[in-house]
């Protein structure tokens, strides 16, 4: 199997795309890649408690629904707002 690579956001070098998660304060968690060459961090999303719950029910959901497509929006906007709040602090 190849390993993956991804191209690093601050130094354009490509590395091994290796998932990682740390968790932070008020119990969200941040889910990343970090570069081999210079360490940064590329962010893929943040998640909490209610996050998770929505995507858990979005799990549970047929596809080609209303009700899919409703907690897909609606999962995205709380992502956003929380990776708003916590890259502004």
């Amino acid at each position: 199997m190849s390993e993956q690579l991804f191209v690093c956001n601050k130094c354009g070098n490509y590395t091994p795309l290796v998932q990682k998660s740390d968790r932070l304060p008020d119990n969200v968690e941040h889910h990343y890649a970090e570069c081999q060459s210079c360490g940064y961090r590329s962010t893929f999303f943040y998640t909490n408690p209610k996050i998770k719950a929505l995507l858990n029910q979005q799990k549970n959901t047929p596809f080609l629904t209303k009700k899919k497509e409703r907690l897909t929006k609606e999962i995205k906007k709380h992502m956003d707002e929380l990776r708003n709040k916590i890259e502004s602090e």
